[in-house]
């Protein structure tokens, strides 16, 4: 008998990194957990509209679930998505970064994920909202709600700042590759090199064509290099950049503040549980609205940092990141979640 099995998603490597880090902190606090990857299949090609890919991915986390939480006590679904279309009648929770009812488009075409997800969220035995934003967006009634942040790690520091910028654009349009592209135009250094992530040079070429826009000089694409590379060139870099259209969470940026590295971002909509904390730090680094002039002046602002300011940047971000550490999390899941979870009989 398993205590939990997370019924993981893991469509993005942001959703992989989260059920991981989760797992790890029921594991830490002396309860079991295995993580099981939701496979797709050849369906996965209708995924073309919000209201088909829900379906798609719903359906095959039910057959993904239905066997392997057979012999667990508990399940934790990593997205609403996941938990959609499956049985209420075996413990369970959600774990989610927003709700259907904030990310999907109002209308006919959402209507069935909305309907139903307000079911699913009633039912559960807990809700993990992963943000503030998240938790302030559910329907009611809902489940008791215990927000868990996903873990911060620490990040070496790195020798010294020889990168002038660093950004991640997995998803181009989504990333707002195309602001980061003519923000940094406006603004680059003779001597500056902007290092994007999440894709290589010929994606990235196809997407300024696509777009019809001219590829920026000074720039390098890693393509997806190991968490761990990545995380030394973000160290390495004056100032981190986002222009996300939509920002769920923003593991990216919180891994650049653990790094002590200034974020130079645009005001994304969503639950952007990383924007109050680099609003904090400098709200000059922050643009009024998604405007890649704006983010070229808030790229430009970071990078005038001198080393006195670049340090006391570090440590008091080091400072706000204190409740997102493992070890805090930990006494969340030991004292709030577990005893919920695993508890014997209805809820």
């Amino acid at each position: 008998m398993t205590d939990i099995v997370l019924i993981s998603l893991a469509t993005t490597p942001g959703l992989v990194r989260s059920d991981a880090a989760f797992a790890q902190l029921i594991r830490d606090c002396g309860a079991g957990c295995e993580v099981v990857p939701v496979k797709i299949g050849p369906s996965g090609k209708l995924r073309r509209h919000a209201a088909a890919t829900d379906l798609v991915e719903a359906v095959a986390a039910r057959r993904t679930a239905r066997k392997a939480t057979r012999n667990a006590r508990a399940v934790v679904y990593s997205t609403t998505t996941a938990a959609l279309l499956q049985p209420t009648d075996k413990p369970y929770a959600v774990r989610f970064d927003a709700t259907a009812g904030l990310n999907r488009p109002s209308g006919w075409p959402s209507a069935w994920q909305r309907s139903r997800e307000r079911h699913v969220l009633k039912e559960a035995r807990l809700l993990l909202p992963v943000s503030g934003g998240a938790t302030a967006a559910l329907p009611e009634p809902h489940a008791p709600a215990v927000r868990v942040p996903i873990p911060v790690d620490d990040v070496p520091a790195a020798p010294e700042r020889d990168i002038t910028a660093t950004a991640y654009a997995g998803y181009p349009k989504k990333r707002g590759l195309a602001e980061i592209a003519m923000a940094w135009m406006n603004v680059c250094p003779p001597d500056g090199k902007l290092v994007v992530g999440g894709l290589d040079g010929e994606k990235a070429n196809r997407w300024y064509t696509r777009i019809g826009l001219l590829e920026p000089a000074q720039t390098e694409y890693t393509g997806m290099i190991p968490r761990e590379e990545w995380l030394a060139k973000v160290a390495r870099s004056r100032v981190f950049v986002n222009a996300s259209w939509w920002e769920d969470y923003g593991i990216a940026q919180f891994e650049a503040l653990a790094a002590g590295t200034p974020v130079a971002t645009v005001p994304s909509p969503g639950p952007y549980e990383a924007l109050p904390l680099i609003r904090d730090l400098d709200p000059e680094l922050v643009s009024e609205t998604v405007d890649p002039q704006q983010l070229g002046k808030a790229i430009e602002k970071a990078l005038a940092y001198d080393d006195a300011r670049r340090t006391d940047y570090a440590n008091r971000a080091r400072k706000l990141l204190e409740p997102y550490r493992p070890e805090a999390l930990r006494e969340t899941v030991r004292e709030k979640v577990l005893p919920v979870l695993l508890a014997e009989g209805p809820r």
